[in-house]
């Protein structure tokens, strides 16, 4: 399988929470930055047929027609599987008839709404745009196009969220009955306006109690409602799991593409320039736009492929890692499994996975292999 993915790094705002590479652009700057990321996708000279092409941010959906038929011009640089997936980060304020339109004619075939919650002022303490309203008219005018395959983006944990917005939230999942859900407890990311808030006191985090409630009525609501468990945060109708993201999960190599995105090709796992002008300026140069490059070592690929594999419900199996890797993972990682299987954090048989228990502390198993 190959993957692709494309960095778009421009947003209208910034929402509160975020700390992905991203900046508030303007569309001439716009322009210049797809001018180098179709020198860049060149350079590479990407021979392989795409499995799966995921182009994120950032908010893609930002980009104006015209910036949209730019950017088909360097996906059309790339040789496309039949069945390959293609999926895009919306917001869902920035969709109209004429974009999804575009979005179709690009070969676009899935979307990733960013909702967080349906609340209110909960929406606006992330400085999100979008109301309720306009996620509902986004997924109508997917559908009215046949983009079927609809992943709607979903926060808890919120400071001032409450269990019965939770519940408000999931009624409208059911409601709207997209067929993959990516459910996310808050991460307080440093260098946030939302962190700073927490510093200075005006807002307080949810202490652990309220999150796991929170948490275990999400895993009981979608599974009542037909979505299957099938990474930490994933939940998806049969047939509607992420293929491109399981490349990530399964450590398998990928090419990234744009300013802050990462790659890894021939064991090399390499990160680009995360400022708009140096990515700019290496690509004037004729350079590859990368600030760093790591070989990835046997310790390294085995703590990385138990930090990735553990975060799929279903695990590692024992046998597949042992022969990939040429080792005895439960004799090279004898005291980090003890730990963790004693904590009630893992089981161990055929698969490495994670309990119920660990699948809510998964950050705390996953400090085991950083």
């Amino acid at each position: 399988m190959t993957s692709v993915y494309i960095h778009i790094p421009f947003c209208e705002r910034i929402c509160f929470y975020c700390d992905f590479p991203k900046r508030v652009g303007k569309s001439d700057e716009i322009d210049l930055y797809l001018n180098a990321l179709e020198k860049e996708v060149m350079m590479y000279e990407v021979k392989e047929k795409i499995d799966t092409l995921y182009i994120g941010g950032g908010t893609p959906s930002l980009l104006n027609i015209n910036q949209l038929i730019r950017l088909k011009k360097i996906i059309d640089l790339f040789k496309i599987n039949e069945n390959y997936e293609f999926t895009i980060e919306c917001n869902p304020e920035h969709l109209t008839d004429e974009k999804v339109k575009m979005f179709k004619n690009m070969g676009i075939n899935r979307v990733s709404l960013g909702v967080q919650t349906f609340h209110q002022s909960l929406l606006s303490l992330l400085n999100r745009q979008h109301t309720k309203e306009m996620v509902y008219q986004a997924v109508h005018l997917l559908r009215k196009y046949g983009i079927e395959n609809i992943n709607m983006d979903l926060m808890f944990s919120i400071p001032n969220q409450k269990l019965d917005d939770v519940w408000n939230d999931i009624s409208h999942i059911k409601q709207l009955d997209v067929p993959h859900i990516s459910y996310y407890s808050l991460i307080l990311e440093d260098k946030t306006v939302l962190k700073k808030m927490i510093k200075d006191n005006k807002i307080k985090l949810l202490d652990n109690e309220i999150e796991a409630s929170m948490y275990h009525y999400i895993l009981d609501e979608l599974k009542a409602l037909g979505y299957k468990h099938y990474e930490i945060s994933n939940f998806s109708k049969e047939g509607f799991q992420s293929q491109h993201n399981q490349v990530y999960w399964q450590n398998k190599e990928y090419y990234g593409f744009g300013m802050g995105a990462s790659g890894y090709i021939d064991n090399i796992r390499y990160y680009n320039e995360d400022r708009v002008n140096h990515y700019l300026e290496k690509l004037n140069k004729d350079m590859k736009p990368i600030k760093t490059r790591d070989l990835i070592k046997k310790d390294d690929k085995l703590k990385e492929a138990l930090l990735l594999g553990l975060r799929l419900i279903n695990g590692i199996l024992i046998d597949d890692i042992n022969n990939k890797y040429g080792v005895d993972i439960e004799a090279y990682f004898k005291k980090e499994f003890k730990y963790l299987i004693d904590k009630g954090f893992i089981k161990v048989s055929d698969r490495i996975k994670l309990t119920d228990t660990g699948l809510f502390y998964g950050n705390e198993v996953f400090e085991w292999f950083i």
